[in-house]
């Protein structure tokens, strides 16, 4: 089944841009929330999964936006590479910044 590295790929995108977000909104803020990040980072993944399975697989989602050329990115594709790869430090460094300021 070729999809299961696109939507693990694609859920641990996800969670790192969740955590970096929760991150950038309580560094805002300046609220004090102690949550653990580690058990985010299991969890959430996980539970993305089967979201995206769901929605992608099982609802049909993935047939239209795979037959739309539209939604081609064409010689820029690279950029999700480099996306993915950068949300995992981007979400480390804003977890940093929230907790040591």
């Amino acid at each position: 089944m070729p999809e299961i590295p696109v939507y693990t790929m694609l859920s641990f995108v996800q969670t790192s841009n969740l955590i970096t977000i929760t991150n950038i909104i309580m560094l805002i803020t300046r609220l004090n929330i102690n949550y653990d990040v580690r058990k985010i980072a299991l969890v959430a993944p996980i539970l993305l999964y089967f979201l995206n399975y769901y929605f992608f697989t099982k609802k049909g989602n993935g047939e239209i936006i795979i037959k739309d050329e539209t939604y081609s990115l064409g010689k820029y594709s690279f950029l999700l590479d480099v996306f993915g790869f950068g949300s995992f430090p981007l979400a480390v460094l804003t977890y940093y910044f929230y907790k040591e300021f």
